[in-house]
C-alpha cells in the first residue's frame, strides 16, 4: 500500500534527482552536483544552498568549485519560501543573474480523460540510436540533453518510452522511480507529429505503465502551459506550492 503523501518527501526527491546523472557533493551548507563530460548542462551542473549561515563563503566556494573545472557557476532553488530574500543580494553582488521559474509541480490522483492513440506504438527504449540522438538534438533541446539521458538509461529504474507512427520517432516521456515517488519527465512530441493527440496518448499510457512497476506517488513539474493542461487531463492535478522556483547563473 502507497505511503501517505508527503509535500516534503516530494521534495527531498526532487532536489537529488540530479544524482542519477551527475555526482552529487555534499556540503555544510548544501548540496553541489557536477558532470565533466556534460559540462553545458545545468541539471547536471548546480548547487543548493540550503543553510544560510556563512552565506557569503558558500557561493565562494561554489564559484571557485565550478570555476576550477571550466564549469559555468549555477545555483538551483532549494524549494523553500523567501530564500531569495535571503541570499539574493548576496547573489546579486557576485554578478549572478537570477532567472524566476515559473513551474508547476501536479501529482497524480485521479483517472485519466485521455486515450491511447491506435496508430501509435508505444515501447520502453533502453538505449538511443542514432534517429533519436538526432531527434533529442534538433527538436527537443542539444547534446547535453542526449548525454543525460545516456546517464539515466544506465539505471533500470528509469523507463524511457517511445512513441513510434509508422516506424519513426513521434512521441517520448519517462519516468522514474524512487523510494515512495516516482518522477514523470522528458514528455515530448516531435513538431511535425503534434497536434494528433500523440502527447496525451503518451501520458495516458505512462500513468497505466507506472502501475505496473509501483504503488508509488507519480509527479512531474511543468514550465509549459500547454503541457500542464494536457496532463491534468491523464489524472494530474497541480500541487499548491509555498517556494517559487528559480536559477542564478554566473558568465564566466
Amino acid at each position: 500500500m502507497a505511503i501517505p503523501f508527503n509535500m516534503n518527501r516530494l521534495k527531498e526527491t526532487e532536489l537529488l534527482y540530479p544524482q542519477r546523472f551527475a555526482t552529487m557533493l555534499q556540503k555544510d551548507y548544501g548540496l553541489i552536483f557536477f558532470n565533466e563530460g556534460n559540462k553545458s548542462s545545468p541539471e547536471s551542473n548546480h548547487a543548493v544552498i540550503k543553510d544560510y549561515i556563512g552565506i557569503e563563503s558558500s557561493i565562494r566556494d561554489i564559484e571557485s568549485f565550478y570555476k576550477a573545472k571550466g564549469i559555468q557557476p549555477c545555483l538551483f532553488s532549494a524549494m523553500e519560501g523567501d530564500e531569495l530574500d535571503k541570499i539574493g543580494p548576496t547573489l546579486e553582488s557576485h554578478d549572478f543573474q537570477v532567472q524566476i521559474m515559473e513551474e508547476e509541480y501536479l501529482l497524480h490522483d485521479h483517472e485519466s480523460s485521455l486515450r491511447p492513440a491506435s496508430d501509435l506504438i508505444i515501447q520502453r527504449v533502453r538505449r538511443l540510436d542514432i534517429e533519436m540522438m538526432e531527434t533529442i538534438a534538433l527538436e527537443y533541446g542539444s547534446d547535453w540533453t542526449i548525454k543525460v539521458v545516456e546517464r539515466h538509461l544506465q539505471h533500470p529504474s528509469y523507463h524511457l518510452l517511445a512513441g513510434f507512427h509508422d516506424g519513426e520517432l513521434a512521441a517520448l516521456a519517462s519516468v522514474s522511480t524512487y523510494a515512495g515517488y516516482s518522477r514523470v519527465s522528458d514528455i515530448f512530441t516531435r513538431e511535425k507529429f503534434r497536434g494528433k493527440g500523440y502527447g496525451g496518448a503518451m501520458i495516458h499510457f505512462l500513468v497505466d505503465y507506472h502501475r505496473g512497476l509501483s504503488e508509488n506517488h507519480l509527479y512531474l513539474f511543468s514550465e509549459h502551459p500547454a503541457t500542464t493542461k494536457i496532463v491534468e487531463k491523464g489524472g494530474f492535478s497541480k500541487l499548491p506550492l509555498d517556494f517559487q522556483g528559480w536559477v542564478a547563473t554566473k558568465e564566466v
